[in-house]
């Protein structure tokens, strides 16, 4: 049986991370501002921002003690 791993996220460390993850998520934002829309790094620099978003909102959800995760059935979800 595989045992899992006793790590966790302290509220600390998920703000530390935040911070880095804003200011990277700030850099990229500025790289997509300098590129034609439709252009490949453009289409390529949105993925991330989503990714960016998406990990602020885990980290956010962190800080604050809960978990953030969609109810079941949400959009059709299992």
């Amino acid at each position: 049986m595989i045992q899992r791993s006793k790590r966790g996220l302290s509220a600390h460390e998920a703000a530390q991370m935040q911070r880095e993850l804003r200011a990277f998520h700030h850099v990229t934002r500025t790289w997509a501002g300098k590129l034609p829309i439709g252009e490949p790094a453009y289409v390529a620099l949105e993925s991330l921002n989503s990714g960016l978003i998406l990990m602020d909102r885990q980290l956010q959800g962190a800080m604050d003690g809960e978990r953030k995760a969609w109810p079941a059935g949400h959009e059709g979800l299992p």
